[in-house]
């Protein structure tokens, strides 16, 4: 089985030749996430409907625009023979609403404003969290098309060994029949995989919308690095980055401005009138004269009163709601971060070199007869599998890291500028 010598050497050069290719070709992921948030329409229609809430909120706060209005009367004579009166009027209106009422229309509106924006900005954390999560699939995908590839190729070598010493009376037939099903098997996970990875650029694609069939090129794996920060500054991070809670905060504040705007709902509006009028004969005629609209039917204020002061409460929970849900997320996702870090680092460092080393051995062993196939194959076979449960392990350092930045609602790349900034504003 002089064929197996070259297992470990074939497998690593191939999965380090793949790596100098993935290098060369590999997407770069900032790239992405600039082009998704030009391109993905949830996004786009996210960030208009900002802008829209933006727009209202600077209309909000005018009084109503003012009517006028031209009347041309001709009153008859009242006997045979008469000239009828023309009369001539021209009229100005405008309601002037009680002081208070735009101030705190303006602020429901600016709050809401707030509110979208924080809308917009969960939606493009969700965005990039499933770009970030397809890249580190696309890595994973072809992290087993390569292994798989080479897995096929040497065990073609080696069931061509196996039928030779088959024909030599040096093995068995259950070696051959060992390595066909082996080698069929690892055919089917090669293209199981080849097909997972164009089902993950059909979702990638969309995301970024572009055609389907746009194909991507190589991605690069996770880095090994620690978070960056504590988890105890990661909470500061989140109470003051993180989307989710910040909606809940601007519609505290959204529901008190409602709140003192519908208590005003009690008071009076206002109104003035200027009209002037003119005949076709003699002086022309003014009238001035002003107006008051007071709540009559009290069931209407009384009844907005008390729904503004429970909707106050209703915010409040649920701000309460989901700032608890935003740090117990954090708490987690910090958790899975590090327990996937150590223990990708613990394959990197121990288990893969010692399946490594193991699989020598018991070719070392079959090539010289003190060891049959199937412990040779067993030994592969934990190969291939350490090596898959290292590329998993990997996928999720990135998936549980992307999860981590959507929570806390920065790139934590950036943790400890926003961190200095938050002080210094804090400071100030």
């Amino acid at each position: 089985m002089r064929l197996f010598r070259f297992v470990i050497p074939l497998l690593f050069l191939s999965l380090s030749a793949s790596s100098c290719e993935a290098a060369a070709d590999a997407l770069s992921l900032p790239e992405l996430l600039l082009k998704a948030q030009d391109n993905n329409p949830e996004l786009i229609a996210a960030r208009q409907g900002w802008k829209v809430k933006q727009q209202e909120a600077r209309a909000a706060g005018v009084w109503e625009n003012p009517t006028f209005s031209y009347t041309d009367e001709k009153f008859p004579p009242g006997m045979a023979g008469g000239t009828p009166e023309a009369i001539k009027h021209y009229r100005v209106e405008q309601r002037i609403p009680f002081p208070g009422k735009l101030t705190q229309d303006a602020r429901m509106r600016y709050h809401e404003a707030l509110i979208s924006q924080a809308n917009y900005r969960a939606k493009e954390l969700d965005v990039f969290r499933d770009i970030r999560m397809r890249y580190y699939q696309l890595y994973l995908t072809g992290q087993e098309i390569v292994l798989a590839q080479q897995s096929v190729e040497v065990l073609k070598n080696a069931l061509a060994s196996a039928q030779g010493r088959l024909g030599a009376n040096r093995s068995s037939t259950s070696d051959v029949f060992m390595a066909q099903t082996e080698l069929g098997r690892m055919k089917n996970r090669l293209y199981e995989q080849q097909q997972q990875r164009h089902l993950i650029e059909i979702e990638l694609n969309t995301l970024l919308n572009q055609p389907q069939e746009t194909l991507l090129g190589s991605t690069t794996a996770p880095a090994l690095i620690d978070v960056p920060v504590s988890l105890k500054d990661l909470e500061k991070l989140t109470r003051a980055n993180n989307p989710l809670y910040l909606n809940a905060m601007h519609e505290v504040n959204h529901s008190q401005a409602m709140q003192a705007r519908n208590r005003l709902e009690w008071a009076p509006d206002f109104g003035v009138m200027y009209e002037r009028e003119e005949t076709d004969a003699g002086p022309a005629g003014r009238q001035i004269g002003v107006s008051v609209s007071f709540p009559l039917w009290f069931k209407r204020p009384w009844a907005d009163s008390r729904a503004a002061a429970a909707h106050v409460i209703e915010a409040k929970s649920g701000a309460q709601a989901m700032q608890n849900m935003a740090l117990k997320m954090v708490h987690m996702e910090f958790t899975e971060t590090n327990t996937h870090l150590k223990e990708a680092r613990n394959y990197l460092s121990d288990i893969l070199p010692s399946a490594q080393s193991n699989l020598k051995i018991a070719q070392q062993q079959y090539a010289s007869g003190q060891a049959d196939f199937l412990r040779l194959l067993e030994a592969f076979r934990t190969w291939i599998e350490v090596h898959t449960e290292y590329q998993n392990q990997l996928y999720h350092v990135g998936e549980h890291w992307s999860e981590l930045e959507r929570w806390v609602g920065i790139d934590l790349s950036q943790a400890r500028q926003a961190l200095e900034q938050q002080e210094m504003n804090h400071d100030k």
